[in-house]
């Protein structure tokens, strides 16, 4: 299968449970990634296995929605995501681990194409890591909100 990778790791002013609830929570998403126009969470209660956010994304002219599902959930530590569509397959994986001053944060994506898909493979890259980087300025600033750009 064709896939695209990005991870990242970040340095967070903010306590590992703050930035565990931020993260955990995908309808943030919308908060710190510009690619993602609106994400709402569509289950209540406390996060869970199943726990489903609808996000849409934005690729170039084109508004994707895309549903994510929480599989896997180590309360202030780590949450799987996996969105499906015809397409592809976004898989996310945050980890969150104590860090030097207040927490470290590791997010990695990777995005698989399904079925008559077969882009080539260093375009989707490319694009994929565009957006990834666009992601992690976003994310960096959500995750050191007093921070101040020097």
């Amino acid at each position: 299968d064709l896939m695209a990778h990005f991870s990242t790791t970040i340095d967070s002013a903010l306590p590992a449970e703050a930035a565990f609830g931020l993260l955990a929570d995908f309808s943030s998403v919308a908060q710190w990634d510009p690619g993602v126009t609106a994400a709402v969470r569509l289950d209540e209660g406390p996060l869970r296995v199943g726990s489903a956010f609808l996000v849409t994304a934005t690729f170039g002219p084109r508004r994707i929605p895309l549903t994510y599902v929480i599989r896997a959930l180590d309360p202030g530590h780590r949450v799987v995501l996996d969105a499906v569509t015809a397409d592809f397959v976004s898989h996310d994986v945050i980890t969150v681990e104590p860090g030097p001053v207040g927490s470290r944060v590791t997010y990695d994506a990777t995005l698989t194409l399904q079925g008559g898909r077969r882009v080539a493979d260093p375009l989707l890259q490319a694009a994929f890591a565009v957006i990834g980087r666009r992601a992690e300025a976003g994310l960096r600033s959500a995750l050191n909100p007093q921070a101040v750009a020097a």
